[in-house]
């Protein structure tokens, strides 16, 4: 009869020995899938190109007999019309429009071909549509040029929304006036607005400078500075307009125009020089 210290030994040992065999076990099944895994990924890689250039080569069928069948159906590009266009130049519109007689008219990107066309500088928004089975038709509208901005030495086409128009010849639009301050763009439109209604004022005008943003001071051709008051500009503006037909008060003598005070006219003639009559400050 075997001692209860021999039964235990061999309880012990019997134990380790199970252990033994199923962590050994796990260790091969776990290398055993690993080595699947890795086999498995590296096989992947030339089935996934493979895929890929089945599915480029698919597309391109695709493509090629959807073209075909676009030319028998008639459904390609024959006719562009385009209206709305007056600054935008045709090159330019040529080259967004990215489109070819001849081309599927189904297979174009109207979304992109929009997108192209509103990044041009006098573009302001563009409508383009597909007329089946042959048009597309394009309508523009264009950024109207307001004044020109003068800021860190260089002059900048604006609009009427006191947005910059990029890559223009600003030579062609030295008639508009010099609009000066670093929000000016923003709020010229107005003060522009209230100086046109003096057309034969307004022509005299060369350049605004916004003060403080608060009120403007105008500076007329014979380089003669109105300071306009900041409250109702344009009702000063009329009076020096009715004032200046009556009495042509823009002689060489004169140096300034203060209209900041309600209800005056202040004349300043340049100092060291005689006026030219009785000119001085005036009640209206």
């Amino acid at each position: 009869m075997r001692s209860l210290r021999s039964r235990s030994f061999e309880r012990k040992h019997k134990a380790k020995r199970l252990f033994n065999i199923w962590f050994f076990s796990k260790m091969k099944r776990t290398k055993i899938l690993l080595g699947v895994l890795l086999f498995g990924s590296i096989s992947a890689v030339p089935v996934f190109y493979e895929y890929k250039y089945l599915e480029s080569q698919v597309r391109s069928k695709l493509i090629e007999a959807f073209g075909d069948i676009s030319k028998t159906t008639g459904l390609i590009v024959r006719e562009v019309i385009v209206q709305g266009r007056s600054k935008t130049k045709k090159s330019a519109l040529l080259q967004a429009l990215q489109v070819s007689e001849g081309d599927n008219i189904l297979a174009i990107n109207m979304t992109k071909m929009r997108d192209r066309i509103n990044k041009l500088p006098w573009v302001k928004s563009a409508r383009v549509e597909r007329h089946f089975p042959s048009k597309i038709s394009l309508t523009l509208v264009e950024r109207t040029p307001m004044a020109r901005w003068q800021t860190n030495r260089t002059l900048k086409l604006i609009d009427i929304h006191g947005d910059v128009i990029p890559r223009v010849d600003l030579a062609r639009f030295s008639n508009l006036p010099i609009i000066i301050g670093k929000n000016a763009p923003k709020i010229a439109s107005q003060i522009l607005k209230t100086l046109s209604n003096e057309p034969h004022l307004f022509r005299r005008v060369k350049s605004l400078t916004l003060v403080s943003d608060r009120r403007w001071d105008v500076q007329l051709d014979n380089e003669i500075n109105v300071h306009l008051p900041e409250k109702s500009p344009g009702k000063a503006w009329a009076h020096l307009a009715t004032v200046e037909q009556g009495r042509n008060i823009f002689g060489d003598k004169v140096q300034g125009i203060d209209m900041r005070l309600e209800n005056q006219l202040i004349i300043k003639i340049e100092k060291n020089k005689k006026s030219p009559g009785k000119v001085r400050g005036r009640n209206t």
